[in-house]
This record gives C-alpha cells, structure tokens and sequence, in this order.
C-alpha cells in the first residue's frame, strides 16, 4: 500500500507577508476572496457564520471540494495557475474568478489559525494552518516548506465542499454587524443570487442585490446594457434612467472592449456615507462578476460639483481574458494602470462622465425650481411672474439644486437668498429700461422707486433675523466662566450688539490702528488690580461716532471712581490722537462692559445706581452688563420685527418656506 503523499506548503517569508499577511486589511475583503474560490468550486450555496464570542469566522461551501492531491497541487500550492491547469470554465461552465493562486493566502491578513475542512467522492483531507509556525519554518532568505497539521477529527455535519474556520482573529469583531456585513459582500460581486445559482448567507441571512443599499438613494441614472432588473430595484428614481448603450457603442467597439453597468448620482451627498462609515462616492470596476477596482473616479480628478454625487458599477469582461495578461496588480485590489485596455477604458468612461456633468446640472435646475414650486407661498411668488422673467427665475432658483448642500435648512436659506437676488435683478431691469424711455409719467418713476425700498426693507428684515439667530445661540453657548471670552472675540466686530443702529464705517482704518495702539500701550503699562480686571479694550468707528469698548472681568467689581480715571485717560488719549484726523469733530462715547457693577452701586443712602451712571457720564462712559447685553440687543431687533412683518411683502414668502416640510419620497 502506498503511503499517502505528505501535506507540504512551499513559500517564501517575502511571498507570505507580501501575498497574504498585507493583501487585505479588512475582513470583508478577505472574504469575498473566499466566496470567489467558492464560485471557482461551482458552489451553490455559501454560508458565511461569524461567531463573536467564539471569536471565529466560518466559511463553507459545497462546491467539488478537494482531495488531497487537489489540496496539494491547487491549495497548498501558492501562484497555482487555475485557469491554465484546470480550463477557462467550470465544470458548471462558470468563468473562474481566480487567476495567480494567491487569494488563499489573504486569510492571514485577519486570522492567525485556519482550519480547513474539504471533501470529494467520500475522501476527506482536513488540516491545520498558522501563520506564526509558518513565519518561523519559512524565515530566511531562501525559499522553505511548511507543513500543516493535520486533523483526525471530522465535522459530522459535513457531507459536501469545503469548510474553513477561522481563528485568533487579528480584527475586532465586536463592531461587525450581520446586516453592515451583507452590504459590504454585496457590493464586492455581481453574481450573488438565484439568478447564477450562487447563493451566499451571512449567519443565516441571505445576501441579495439589494443589500448594496444604495439603490433608493439614486436620483439619476445612465446604464449600459441591460439593466432592467437593477432598474426595477431604484425606487426613487425623479427621470427614467437613461440608456447610454448607443451612445458608447462605437467607441468600444474600437477599442475591443464590453461595457455594462450603471452610474448614477444621489440627491444629496451625505447619501454616499453609509452606516459603517464607508465612502460610495466611487466609479467600482468588476470583471468576471467580482469588483476588481474599488474606484476609479479619483483618477478623472473631476472638481465640478456633481462628482461628489457620482456612484456605480463598470463591468468589463475583456480585462480579464485567459488570452491576455493579468491585469491585476499584485495586491488584487486594482488594475495595472498603463495597461492599454484600462487606458481605453478610462477614455470612454470619462466621456461619460463629461456628458453625465451636463446633464446632471440641467436636470438639478430643473427639477429644482419643481421642487421650490412645492412651497405654495414661492409658487404664488412664481405664479406672479410672466413670460421671460419667469422662465429666468424658475432657472435662477433652480441653481440651488446644483450647489453643495447636504442640510434642509441650508437649501432653505439659498432659496431664501434666490428670492432675493431675483428680486434685484428685476429691480436692475426696470431701472435699465427707464434709460430708453423718452417720456414717461412721475408715477411710474416713483413706483419703480418705491420697489427698491420695498427690496431694501426685506433685505433688512433677513438680516434682523439672522442677527436675532446669532444673539439666541450666543446666549445658548455663554457660561459664566468663558463668556467674557466668548465675547471678546465677537463684539468688537458686530458693535449692533452693543446698539442695532451702530454699523462698521468703512475708511476709518487708519485712525482706528492709530487709536488702537495707544489702548494698547496703555494696557501694557496697567498693574497689578487694573491689569488682571481688564480683557481687553477696543475702538471702533460706527455712524459719526467714535466707540470705545473695554470689558472687564466679570468677576471682578471696580470702583466707580478709579473706573472714571481710567476711562478719563484713554478718551483724553483718543482725542489728541483724532485731533489730527477727519473725524476730530466726532463725539466719543465708551462703553464699559461688566459682569459686575461698582460697589457703591449697590448703596442706598450713598452713590447708588444714578451717581454711578452720572459720574461716568462725566467722561462720555456708560455701562453694559453682560448679563444684559444679548437681552437688550434680542429685545431690540423683536421690536423691529414686530413692526417689520407688517411692511414686507416678501416676509410671508420667507416664513412659508422656513416652515415647509418637503414630502418624502
């Protein structure tokens, strides 16, 4: 009887670490290479269990399996060439996935220990693999040999094809979910499903083309080939998809290569996140039904807006014939680049997308003054238009629909603003057409006129709003210990906190950095007490008035008197320095922002409330508290509203779209 033939691996360390510890770096990736082998093995079923308290992962098939000949001259034998030794097809007449022998190997990317389980014609081989007894018997420079351990006890549920059970596993398990795993094998093949006879389960649960989860995101869609049944699955397609098969027909005919698949874009990028953090703004190449290049888009180096919406699938057989080289890079997660049919490729699918850029942008537009349209108040808005000016409208709306924007309030806002910059540019118009007019009435002079104020009055009111927004969530933010921080570094800048009337003048900057520097310098020489009361100091210029801002801690409680001093030489400071300039006739007015009032505030029979404010009015000084600033300044501009409403005719076009809710799909 003859002994049978011993289970030997022969590898080099260099092979072994570059072919199968650095293949892959997650564990869906190293799946999906052995759900291909399973395809190879004409399998029609495989079950994918992961076992997280066990901490194993167990793959098993019933394809051929393998006898022990089979398991050395095709398993333990790394770059056996498949496709040359066994055919171009399966027995099943499948078109082998695996081509170099090396996808085997990628399973110690996440697992030290694998066992695995194979049977053919009632002969069972089963042996145990580890990668560290393998890194120590092949270490060296030369090539070695390892031998796994093989395994006397046989799994009694197995009665078919191969099992691979995989342990000491190098990738946390306890985050992979059952359902984030069916998506991430999904998108990897094409041909799971009843449709090929090739059905994959992950513990229990059936993976199927919808698992991608992608498909109700799409908006638009441009396919090549038949694409029906992928079709069928987009429910929220807004235009029927568009078959492009016409229009590349030609060029792949020149260039001797097949295209199907489908590109489309979503209607909001944050669309292309999904729940395990995964980016699917991409361009996926498959060849033989198995993604072969996960992206290509970021080779276009496409910048216009709608690549960030752009997703699909690409198959092309002829990079993968058994009658040309491999155009797989080593790692098997891309395609050598200057190959000439890749090249070719890239041609036709730039093409592509150029053309998918026109489109889309003329389809947001569109359906973007549609989708505005869906608020009443903006239809009634619209609906007063006429002719020529509508058209230009519903179009400069519809531009909101082409700029990034993930957020419903953001797009609230844009519409908001198109209202707006339309209304202006109808302003412009009628002003434009008053210089042609030869004799016309006072009346209708005046009433173009009276437009613009109508305009102006709802530019304000926008402004009063958003103002109104800033100083809520001010107030939501500021704590007692950093709001004088927070402060600081704001009210400088938007002095309409200080008084709503107050706006930056505009050519003072000379004067200003004259002033400044002299508070500044004065802030250097402060010791002691007055330094460490102090935050900062600032002068600004607003309306014919030169304002002098100093904040204090709010903490700290100054004298009224010393309070007094020191205001007295910063605005004794200010004016030598204005003497000199436009602005010299001005008046001065300081503002002291505390947290806390001066100690003789709070005595009755003493100085009180009105001797403090007296005393510092002797200096052109008052006080704010800052517990009172947003309060006053929210309380003002509510007024204003209050009244506002009443006046503005776009004001109620404005609420309507701020309290619409588009319809879900």
């Amino acid at each position: 009887m003859t002994a049978p033939r011993e289970l030997v691996m022969t590898i080099s360390l260099n092979a072994l670490e570059h072919l199968g510890i650095n293949l892959y770096s997650n564990i869906p990736a190293v799946l999906s290479e052995i759900v291909a082998n399973a395809w190879d093995a004409d399998a029609e079923n495989v079950k994918v269990v992961i076992d997280k308290g066990a901490e194993t992962i167990t793959i098993e098939d019933d394809g051929t399996g393998m006898d022990r000949d089979g398991v050395i001259d095709r398993f333990l034998t790394v770059g056996f060439k498949r496709r040359d030794v066994l055919g171009g097809k399966t027995p099943k007449g499948r078109s082998p996935m695996g081509r170099k022998g090396i996808g085997k190997l990628s399973i110690f990317s996440i697992a030290q220990v694998a066992e695995v389980y194979t049977i053919v014609g009632g002969e069972k081989t089963a042996f145990r693999m580890d990668r560290e007894v393998i890194r120590k018997a092949i270490a060296g420079a030369g090539q070695a040999s390892y031998k796994p351990d093989e395994i006397g006890n046989w799994p009694a549920d197995l009665k078919k094809g191969t099992r691979i059970v995989l342990s000491k596993i190098s990738r946390s398990l306890s985050g992979m979910t059952v359902e984030g795993l069916k998506r991430r094998v999904a998108r990897r093949f094409a041909v799971i499903g009843p449709k090929n006879d090739f059905n994959v389960t992950v513990n229990g649960n059936v993976i199927g083309p919808e698992d991608r989860a992608y498909h109700n995101a799409l908006q638009y869609l441009w396919t090549y080939g038949d694409q029906t049944e992928f079709v069928k699955l987009c429910k929220n397609l807004e235009r029927p998809a568009d078959d492009r098969s016409t229009a590349v027909k030609d060029a792949l005919k020149k260039a001797g290569l097949s295209l199907t698949g489908w590109i489309g874009t979503v209607a909001k990028p944050d669309q292309l996140k999904d729940e395990d953090g995964d980016n699917l703004n991409r361009l996926a190449v498959f060849m033989r039904g198995k993604m072969a290049q996960e992206d290509i888009l970021d080779e276009f180096g496409q910048k216009e807006i709608y690549a960030d919406y752009v997703i699909g699938e690409l198959h092309c057989e002829e990079l993968d014939l058994d009658s040309a080289g491999d155009i797989a890079t080593s790692s098997r997660q891309s395609l050598k680049q200057d190959d000439p049919r890749f090249e070719a490729l890239r041609t036709i699918v730039l093409a592509e997308l150029r053309n998918i850029a026109g489109r889309w942008s003329e389809w947001r537009r569109t359906d973007g003054a549609k989708a505005a349209a869906t608020v009443p108040a903006v239809s009634d808005w619209l609906g007063q238009l006429t002719g020529d000016t509508k058209k230009k409208a519903e179009r400069w709306i519809g531009r909101l629909n082409t700029i990034r924007s993930n957020d419903e309030g953001d797009k609230k806002e844009l519409l908001k603003a198109s209202i707006l910059a339309f209304e202006s540019y109808r302003r412009k118009e009628e002003l434009d057409r008053l210089e042609d007019l030869k004799d016309e009435s006072i009346e209708h002079i005046l009433e173009i006129f009276k437009s613009i104020d109508d305009l102006e009055l709802s530019y304000y009111g926008q402004i009063v709003k958003l103002r109104i927004g800033v100083i809520r969530t001010l107030q939501d933010k500021l704590k007692k210990n950093d709001k004088e921080l927070v402060l600081r570094d704001y009210i400088f800048d938007h002095l309409w906190l200080l008084d709503p009337s107050w706006e930056r003048t505009k050519g003072s900057e000379h004067a200003e950095t004259l002033v400044q520097k002299f508070l500044d310098d004065n802030t250097a020489k402060l010791k002691g007490k007055a330094k460490t009361a102090r935050i900062d100091i600032g002068y600004r210029t607003t309306g014919g008035k030169h304002v002098i801002v100093e904040l204090k801690r709010a903490s700290v409680a100054v004298p009224v008197d010393e309070l007094a001093r020191q205001i007295r030489t910063y605005r004794d400071g200010a004016k030598k320095i204005l003497e000199k300039t436009t602005y010299k006739n001005w008046p001065i007015e300081i503002i002291c922002l505390l947290g806390k009032p001066p100690p003789e505030w709070n005595d009755a029979s003493g100085t009180g409330p009105t001797g403090v404010i007296d005393t510092l009015k002797t200096v052109d000084a008052r006080i704010v508290f800052y517990d009172e600033l947003l309060t006053n300044a929210e309380s003002a501009y509510a007024d204003y509203l209050d009244e506002h409403v009443k006046v503005d005719k776009l004001w109620g076009v404005f609420e309507a779209i701020d309290d619409f809710t588009p319809p879900k799909p």
